[in-house]
């Protein structure tokens, strides 16, 4: 039986799964816009007690890589790669736009059609990724990017599309099924997906951030000396 650690904190929500063999033995989350680095570590052990094993019979871990934010998806990441190292587990990586499709895939086994998802990434823009969706199975039809919310507007035209996501509704004059469950990745379908990635799981050191664009902090300019005559 294959086990899978799975967690999430990309964006507005913090979670932990163990999933084995698509079954979700346990599983947590809670919306929160902060606080992920302090609550993801004690949500891990609260899943592993209730799921009833050790952390060293997982198999693999497996976490969001991005988009989200900055300082989100490099605690799920740090926390995954110093799991992995301790516990000599390789890692899967998902990305949050798959963990969104994987969970819509879930609740919707006999949707066939095109599904958009859309994350809000602020400053006008929006992360986006399309999927052809088959009873329960997705496959990407183009690359994830950052776009500005009149360009992915444009590239999807009017077709009628099943749109997800925090930035759905800026997309589209319609919400189509954009709703809160949807807003955020969910640790036990990042594990599920993870299921389907496991011939490309990765060492802790071949894992990388998905930043889709530079972050917003700025690195300040150096501090030039100033020599100053007392004379």
């Amino acid at each position: 039986m294959t086990k899978i650690l799975a967690i999430d904190t990309t964006l507005g929500a913090c979670s932990a799964a163990i999933v084995a063999d698509r079954k979700v033995l346990a599983t947590k989350k809670e919306v929160r816009a902060r606080g992920h680095v302090e609550r993801l570590l004690p949500m891990i052990e609260e899943v592993q007690k209730e799921a009833g094993i050790e952390l060293a019979d997982v198999n693999y871990i497996a976490a969001t890589i991005g988009p989200g934010t900055f300082a989100g998806v490099r605690v799920g990441l740090s926390t995954a790669k110093g799991l992995g190292l301790a516990l000599n587990k390789p890692l899967i990586s998902v990305t949050s736009l798959e963990a969104i499709v994987s969970e819509f895939c879930a609740f919707n086994p006999d949707f066939v059609g095109k599904v958009a998802v859309a994350i809000d990434a602020r400053r006008g823009e929006v992360y986006l990724q399309q999927f052809s969706v088959s009873e329960g199975t997705y496959t990407p039809l183009d690359a994830a990017e950052a776009l500005p919310i009149e360009n992915a507007s444009r590239r999807l035209g009017d077709e009628l599309i099943t749109a997800l996501g925090s930035g759905a509704s800026l997309v589209f004059d319609y919400t189509g099924l954009e709703m809160e469950q949807y807003h955020n990745p969910s640790a036990e379908y990042v594990g599920i997906c993870a299921l389907s990635k496991i011939d490309d799981a990765q060492s802790c050191h071949e894992v990388s951030p998905l930043y889709l664009r530079a972050p917003d902090a700025i690195r300040p300019a150096p501090l030039k000396m100033v020599v100053v005559d007392e004379r």
